[in-house]
């Protein structure tokens, strides 16, 4: 895997956390702000409510102790309003007390609201009906009071006329009438909009709740179903890698064995064993990729086969097993194998120098028969893997002439030209070079790997 692509994942969480940070931090100097706005308006609102208060003026209309104390009370009640998204109850209670003594209702309303929002179900009803019990309490108190001691006075009496104090004047029945009809108004549809908003913002965010979780369950059940899907096609897939691939190694492996048995020349039948050997351990991996198919796992590390010359384990660690099953065959190997922390490296960069290695040797014993083939290999943590395989060119032209010397037949049509792409392809996944084609006098397989001393990737599925 790539450093660079492993590495997204976390600048993705990283910078989610972030975002979460900032809107967090956003949320609460909204709060903060819409909170000093309701205190300065909730101070406001009950400094007028306090000529509802028994004692809170003298008789000559100026505020009173008790009005100093109800002020100050007041003040305490409304700072409560800070806590109202986090504790709402709070001022729902705070608001309830000044209700009660005689002042305004607007906390209470508020505190109303946000328990409606906020609290469970069961606590939301209570809170809601001991509120609404509250300001049926606080309106009817208004109307039953004089009209003169009613805020809402104010919007009926004439500027001259003292609305405060034991000796003001009651104002005329009309206007009392008028000011019990804005008060009951007033406490009706400031409750319908606390109870009735708060409802629909908690139905709203509930909506919410259940759209996402049908969400994550649609996608659930789409994944589910994805991967059943992805599941018949591997069953359907090893079933025909094992039904056609399978026969046939068996028969060549029956038919070198007897090959073996009745060949009078020693190469012959060196090569039938050899021949053999590999057609065994092509079916053990073959065994072991069907497995992996079937599983989902293909390329997992599984315990070799007993009896197997070449490794069914894809590793940097069997690169010289793989180079030695290849000599027995009768190919011509210079190898050269510095393989050095080889417990150090990377899981998919394990595999993928192997198979790059298998290639490689595949192509020289398809396209150059009978001719030497140098193997470079060199892998370390500090300097990375590098894989050189080169054979001399124009074999393509002495195809007969290799094949007269009884070193191989001309396979070069039986690959499918996947090859090379695919040695490219490993390497580029793995931030790597390849160099595949004609250098000089020789046809060179070029692949560099990045080092690995400080890399780390996890156990991936080969392809």
């Amino acid at each position: 895997m790539n450093t660079e692509t492993s590495a997204t994942p976390t600048r993705d969480v990283a910078h989610r956390m972030r975002g979460e940070r900032r809107r967090r931090v956003l949320r609460t100097v909204g709060d903060v702000a819409v909170g000093l706005v309701l205190f300065v308006v909730g101070i406001f609102v009950s400094s007028l409510s306090t000529i509802g208060v028994p004692g809170a003026f003298e008789a000559s209309g100026e505020l009173s102790n008790i009005g100093v104390l109800v002020v100050l009370l007041f003040w305490i009640l409304w700072a409560t309003v800070f806590v109202r998204t986090r504790w709402p109850w709070i001022p729902l209670a705070a608001g309830a007390l000044s209700g009660l003594v005689g002042g305004d209702v607007l906390l209470l309303l508020i505190g109303m609201f946000h328990s409606v929002i906020r609290l469970p179900r069961r606590a939301a009803i209570v809170t809601t009906s001991g509120g609404t019990v509250v300001v049926v309490w606080a309106t009817v108190w208004a109307c039953l009071r004089s009209p003169a001691l009613n805020p809402f006075a104010f919007l009926f009496v004439p500027a001259s006329q003292p609305l405060m104090g034991v000796d003001a004047p009651d104002p005329p029945a009309g206007t009392a009438l008028g000011v019990d009809l804005l008060t009951i108004g007033a406490g009706i549809v400031a409750l319908a909009i606390a109870v009735g908003v708060g409802y629909l913002i908690r139905r709203t965010k509930r909506m919410r709740t259940v759209e996402a979780v049908a969400v994550r369950q649609t996608q659930r059940s789409e994944s589910l179903s994805d991967e059943l899907a992805r599941q018949s096609e591997r069953q359907l897939l090893a079933q025909e890698l094992h039904d056609t691939l399978s026969h046939r190694l068996s028969v060549i492996s029956l038919h070198s064995g007897a090959l073996e048995v009745a060949g009078d020349d020693q190469r012959s039948v060196a090569a039938a064993a050899a021949l053999r050997r590999e057609a065994k351990a092509s079916l053990d991996d073959l065994r072991d990729l069907v497995s992996g198919v079937r599983e989902g796992t293909p390329g997992a590390q599984r315990p070799a086969a007993g009896g197997s010359s070449a490794p069914v384990v894809a590793s940097v660690r069997s690169v010289p097993d793989l180079v030695e099953s290849v000599a027995a065959a009768g190919v011509d190997l210079r190898p050269v194998l510095l393989l050095q922390d080889i417990d150090r490296v990377p899981t998919v960069l394990d595999r993928a120098v192997y198979r790059i290695v298998q290639e490689a040797l595949t192509n020289a014993m398809k396209h150059a028969p009978g001719v030497p083939v140098t193997v470079d290999v060199r892998v370390s943590a500090h300097d990375g893997a590098r894989i050189v395989v080169s054979n001399p060119l124009g074999v393509q032209h002495r195809g007969g002439e290799a094949r007269a010397a009884g070193h191989g037949v001309d396979l070069s049509g039986t690959g499918g030209g996947m090859g090379v792409s695919g040695i490219e392809e490993r390497a580029r996944m793995l931030g790597g070079q390849a160099a595949v084609g004609p250098r000089g006098s020789a046809f060179v397989v070029d692949v560099q790997m990045p080092p690995f001393a400080d890399r780390g990737a996890p156990p991936t599925p080969e392809a």
